[in-house]
């Protein structure tokens, strides 16, 4: 999406689907007992985190967790590690507490405090667009799930101490 790279100042995302068919591949290895291996895809985002951490660009998000979990989100938990290193500040927030906080269901980055992109999915969980609006109401309301699903969130590191 090119407008990851056009992030200037701070990059938020919403996640709150059971799954994204674009990482199915690699469950499916899972499930089979591959160990999680980085993909070519991966390796690129990485590089992408780092250099917004490098520049003092923060990339925080929050990922919603089924209840029950999916098999999905089951393996999310022990992928999601080379991200965090890499300077992603990742939350997850139990789909419970979303619901009752009102937060949207469907995903959305908030680029630049001035910028919403909502990302569209089929309902096999295809992307396929994303819907970029740039008003001034729609930016406050996605600010405002933000902080509240923020402030609720538990932090990756706290989630799966053992």
């Amino acid at each position: 999406m090119a407008l990851l790279g056009s992030v200037r100042r701070s990059s938020w995302r919403w996640e709150c689907q059971g799954e994204y068919a674009v990482d199915l591949p690699e469950v499916r290895r899972w499930r089979a007992g591959v160990p999680v291996a980085e993909t070519a895809e991966d390796r690129a985002w990485l590089v992408h985190v780092r250099a917004l951490k490098q520049a003092g660009i923060p990339f925080q998000r929050v990922r919603m967790l089924t209840e029950p979990l999916t098999e999905y989100l089951h393996w999310m938990l022990q992928a999601i590690g080379p991200n965090v290193a890499a300077g992603e500040d990742v939350r997850w927030l139990q789909e419970s507490e979303a619901r009752g906080l009102g937060l949207p269901d469907y995903d959305y980055y908030l680029f630049d405090e001035e910028r919403v992109a909502v990302l569209l999915f089929t309902d096999d969980k295809v992307l396929t667009g994303v819907e970029v609006d740039d008003d001034p109401d729609a930016v406050v309301r996605h600010q405002a799930w933000r902080a509240l699903s923020w402030s609720a969130a538990t932090p990756h590191e706290e989630f799966v101490k053992p």
